[in-house]
């Protein structure tokens, strides 16, 4: 039984950044129906609004690209769509964002709010390559509620590692999204496969 409270409960929200949820980003076409159908936005927001109200503390885990990840020669296909669509761009880590890789406006305020912990950027799709895991012991973190994109990409590949690594998990399905409905579903059967528990975001904002 998954069970939350604000001083062991992190939510994560992996790449709340426009290249994949807002109009005009560069993976938008892919993700658009799903993101549509669910309410993904509206539903990351109300997540988000509603943990911060009630004193629960949110980790950000972005992707960014830089222009020497395009020298990379051990690729595989998820890297290689990122690339070609040339999504998540940021000149290095001192830079600020492009636009596509910027947060999505309406998310924004709660993701600069300053109890909130931005990770560094992971380069694959888990947090294994950024600072993330670091970040939640430092603040006593045992469980995490985990939202974002993609459905069967970043949000499955951080939720199995954080299991793996000792974290009880949940995850807020309508508030992910994929780029297509095969893959949003295959998520899902994962998402219930390893999580402590798989819920909407309205059983999510009632068990906070």
């Amino acid at each position: 039984m998954f069970k939350p409270t604000p001083a062991t409960t992190a939510i994560v929200i992996t790449d709340p950044q426009n290249d994949f949820l807002s109009f005009g980003g560069r993976g938008y076409h892919l993700t658009k129906t799903a993101i549509e159908q669910y309410d993904t936005v509206k539903n990351l927001e109300l997540l988000m609004r509603t943990a911060l109200t009630k004193g629960y503390q949110l980790f950000i885990s972005p992707h960014y690209i830089f222009p020497h990840d395009y020298a990379w020669n051990l690729t595989g296909n998820e890297q290689n769509m990122l690339l070609k669509l040339k999504v998540f761009q940021k000149q290095n880590a001192y830079s600020p964002p492009t636009a596509g890789a910027d947060w999505v406006p309406s998310l924004a305020p709660y993701i600069l709010n300053p109890e909130t912990v931005i990770a560094t950027a992971h380069k694959i799709a888990s947090p294994q390559s950024n600072d993330l895991l670091y970040q939640l012991r430092q603040h006593r973190k045992e469980q995490v509620i985990l939202a974002g994109v993609l459905s069967n990409i970043c949000v499955e590949s951080h939720m199995r590692d954080l299991v793996e690594n000792g974290f009880k998990t949940a995850v807020v399905y309508d508030a992910t999204a994929a780029t297509g409905e095969q893959d949003f579903y295959a998520a899902i059967t994962n998402f219930r496969a390893f999580s402590s528990a798989t819920w909407s975001t309205r059983e999510a904002v009632s068990q906070l």
